[in-house]
């Protein structure tokens, strides 16, 4: 019987009995999956198995209260199911993971946080965390000399200094004369 050693259930496992035979019937908690060989029961840790059925990109865990499996999306990842049937995808393909349209997002090597940064052509004109990414040209007319005009390569978009008229050389100097 149920009351005599758990019915012989594994320690994870709940014991009852069958109502039409009165045998006993071993029923995984909670949190635990039976990996065991009928009539055996053998209750495991559901999160040891397949990842608790989370989603590869996933973290399983369970509920402090009851043990049930809980998904977390891993650093990086955006969970872009629901909340029952978490489905993570790489931040960066969901909304260019928030880095805004003249940004490109990267992840770091090593901890797989998202990193936003600005786009050949763009400087951060944000200030703290707040990546804010304008045409070069507009910033500081791009880092070139204020007797230049800034534009951008037609390929690469880097930008491009040209002298004025009647100025010369990296620097723009007046032209001698």
């Amino acid at each position: 019987t149920c009351t005599i050693k758990n019915g012989g259930c594994d320690l994870n496992a709940g014991c009852s009995h069958d109502n039409a035979t009165n045998a006993v019937v071993c029923t995984c908690k909670t949190g635990y999956t039976n990996t065991g060989v009928a009539p055996a029961v053998t209750c495991s840790d559901s999160c040891s198995l397949n990842n608790g059925g989370c989603d590869p990109n996933a973290e399983c865990s369970h509920q402090r209260e009851d043990f049930s499996v809980v998904c977390n999306c891993r650093v990086g990842f955006i969970n872009v199911g629901t909340t029952n049937l978490v489905n993570c995808s790489d931040g960066c393909y969901v909304n260019n993971g928030g880095c805004g349209v003249n940004a490109v997002c990267s992840h770091n090597l090593t901890t797989m946080v998202i990193q936003c940064t600005c786009m050949t052509g763009y400087t951060n004109s944000g200030n703290g965390t707040a990546l804010v990414c304008t045409d070069s040209c507009e910033v500081n007319n791009g880092g070139c000399d204020s007797s230049a005009a800034c534009s951008h390569d037609s390929v690469t978009f880097a930008v491009v200094c040209s002298c004025s008229i009647g100025f010369v050389r990296s620097g723009c100097d007046v032209t001698a004369g």
